[in-house]
């Protein structure tokens, strides 16, 4: 088994899982089993690009490429910035006082740089990044357009996103008491904050695809790093701030979907049978079981207990280098 090319799409700043995410994605790079080439950034809040430098930092890796959305007004209000303000202006960064380069033009010179058929794209955030890269055209970088590129330079695309009835009644019938509806009538996060960018990378991203449902991640991980990692270890920090846990746990969606995406075989997950996956003007999820399909979800295949344990041992998994914290402001 090679190690993967990754490229993670994250709108890091409403929930903390994405910094728990990140997190686990350069603890496999430590390990091997991945090299990350780039992060992007889905949001317009400002404080997004500072924060994922911040985590590549603290696990040793302060070059990694970083591109953000250009766009105004999207996700900025102040329940977005519950951590991630924080986390920017009390760790050192490249981005305390600018923004990185635009995301778009970042996955185009990284794509064009790269074999073809060698990066693997993670998506954990809406998914305007990602539907504004199928849409763009030639560029300096490259003669192909966007979608072009993404068929000839990306293996696969895994995505935390969208709602599904899936095998387990006991998960579906918890999905739908914390979703407050049925799995059908849900518009996950992520496809709701952009239906139209959900809609074109479901329709037209030209690879094979794995979605990790909103009723796949709801198990709860983080209480190792409260109770194990330094007080001022970056991704303990932004699940303390996030605090809508007293234990300091929270869902694990991006968590899981980061695992699955790097970890080749991973014993938690079993696939769906092949399909298409669509959203409709509301954002629901449909899915079409058709065995030509491209497309899959992902259902938990160990009991939960046991994937619990074995997140949370990773997230307390010492970095090869650590940041030092700046004083506070």
């Amino acid at each position: 088994m090679g190690t993967k090319n990754i490229i993670i799409d994250t709108d890091i700043g409403p929930d903390c899982d994405d910094v728990g995410a990140l997190a686990m994605l350069n603890i496999y790079a430590n390990q091997g089993l991945c090299r990350i080439l780039g992060v992007s950034h889905c949001t317009s809040n400002p404080y997004g690009a500072g924060t994922i430098d911040v985590i590549n930092r603290y696990y040793g890796r302060p070059d990694v490429a970083i591109g953000t959305y250009y766009g105004e007004g999207f996700l900025t209000d102040e329940i977005c910035m519950r951590y991630n303000r924080f986390i920017t202006t009390h760790f050192p960064n490249r981005y305390q006082s600018e923004q990185p380069q635009e995301a778009v033009g970042m996955y185009r010179s990284i794509l064009a740089a790269q074999p073809d058929g060698s990066v693997e794209f993670i998506g954990i955030g809406p998914m305007n990044n990602l539907s504004n890269l199928l849409n763009s055209g030639s560029d300096r970088f490259s003669d192909l357009d966007g979608r072009e590129l993404v068929r000839r330079k990306v293996s696969r695309l895994t995505m935390m996103a969208g709602a599904f009835r899936c095998s387990s009644k006991a998960v579906a019938d918890r999905a739908e008491r914390i979703g407050n509806g049925k799995i059908e009538d849900m518009a996950e996060f992520n496809v709701a904050c952009d239906i139209p960018a959900a809609q074109n990378v479901a329709a037209n991203w030209p690879t094979p695809k794995a979605y990790l449902g909103f009723e796949a991640g709801l198990i709860m991980t983080g209480k190792s790093l409260m109770v194990l990692a330094p007080e001022n270890h970056p991704v303990r920090l932004a699940y303390k701030l996030h605090g809508l846990s007293e234990s300091g746990e929270r869902y694990s969606w991006d968590l899981l979907t980061v695992e699955y995406a790097v970890v080749e075989g991973c014993r938690h997950f079993r696939e769906s049978a092949r399909g298409y996956v669509r959203f409709d003007d509301m954002g629901r999820t449909i899915w079409r079981l058709d065995e030509g399909g491209t497309d899959c979800y992902l259902e938990l295949a160990l009991a939960e207990e046991h994937i619990i344990e074995d997140i949370n041992a990773l997230l307390i998994t010492p970095p090869r280098q650590t940041c030092r914290m700046a004083a506070v402001r």
